[in-house]
């Protein structure tokens, strides 16, 4: 088997890819994305908060989906067209 075959080509490809095209993200991009720094989202994460994350061994990760949808249930509607008596 050559090494083209082997497809260790392939994994080098994949750790080259922007983390915004892969499909999981490590806790630490996930704090970049949120603005927030990774030991708060370890905590959310130890006390069931924040987004969404799969578990393989002792590998976490995060889906990108998961973490917008986070974002969505967290985003606050203002209340900028509130009637202030004609002003």
């Amino acid at each position: 088997m050559s090494h083209l075959e082997s497809g260790a080509d392939v994994n080098l490809e994949q750790s080259r890819t922007p983390s915004s095209r892969r499909l999981t993200l490590t806790d630490v991009e996930v704090a970049a994305r949120l603005g927030v720094s990774r030991f708060t989202v370890r905590s959310w994460r130890l006390k069931g908060l924040g987004p969404r994350f799969l578990k393989m061994g002792r590998a976490v990760r995060y889906r990108s989906e998961d973490v917008g949808e986070y974002e969505r249930h967290a985003l606050v509607e203002t209340q900028a067209h509130v009637d202030h008596g004609g002003m």
